[in-house]
C-alpha cells in the first residue's frame, strides 16, 4: 500500500507542478446568489490556469504530508505483523512507531488543511475576487483524537516492552 501512494504521490505533484490546478470547495465569504430562480452557493472550485509557484508549492506540500502520513501508518502496520509473527510484539521500534505515527496523525491531520487553505488564499489573492474570503480554514479535530488514541497506543507498547523484558529475565 505504502508503494503505491508513493506513485500516486508522485503523478499527484507532477499534475500539480505542470498543468492547471483546480482547488476544490473554497468557501464564499456567506451565501452568494447564482443568478437564477433564487438559488444560491457558499463555495466554488477554483481551476487556475497558470497559478502562482505560491499555490503549487502549498499543494504539494499538503500532498506529501497526506503520503507521508499514509507511508508511516503502511509501514507500522509491516513492522508489528513481522513482530507479532516472530512472537515478540513488544519492541523498542514498535513504541516509538507508534508514538510518531500518532504524531503524524495530529500534524499531518491539521496541517494538511491548513496548507489547503493557503494555496486557497494564495489562488483568491492572485484572481482578486471580493466574494471570496483571504483566509479561510476549515479543520476537522478527528486527527487529534486519533494522533491521542494512538499515542495511548504507544503507551502501551512501552509498558509491553518493560513487561516483555522483566519476563526474558525470570526464565
Amino acid at each position: 500500500m505504502a508503494l503505491v501512494n508513493i506513485a500516486l504521490a508522485v503523478v499527484r505533484i507532477f499534475s500539480v507542478m505542470v498543468g492547471p490546478v483546480t482547488l476544490p470547495n473554497v468557501a464564499t465569504r456567506g451565501l452568494e446568489p447564482a443568478g437564477f430562480a433564487g438559488a444560491t452557493f457558499d463555495a466554488v472550485s477554483l481551476t487556475l490556469q497558470d497559478p502562482s509557484p505560491g499555490v503549487r508549492w502549498f499543494l504539494v506540500a499538503s500532498a506529501l504530508l497526506s503520503s507521508l502520513l499514509i507511508v508511516a501508518v503502511s509501514l507500522i502496520v509491516a513492522w508489528l505483523s513481522f513482530r507479532l509473527l516472530r512472537e515478540r510484539p513488544f519492541g523498542r521500534v514498535a513504541t516509538w512507531g507508534a508514538g510518531t505515527v500518532a504524531i503524524l496523525v495530529f500534524l499531518c491531520g491539521l496541517g494538511g488543511p491548513v496548507l489547503d487553505g493557503m494555496a486557497a488564499q494564495r489562488a483568491v489573492l492572485q484572481l482578486g475576487v471580493e466574494q471570496l474570503p483571504t483566509f479561510l480554514v476549515e479543520v476537522d479535530l478527528a486527527p487529534v483524537g486519533w494522533g491521542l488514541a494512538l499515542a495511548v497506543v504507544a503507551a502501551v507498547f512501552e509498558i509491553g516492552q518493560r513487561m516483555q523484558r522483566d519476563a526474558d529475565g525470570l526464565v
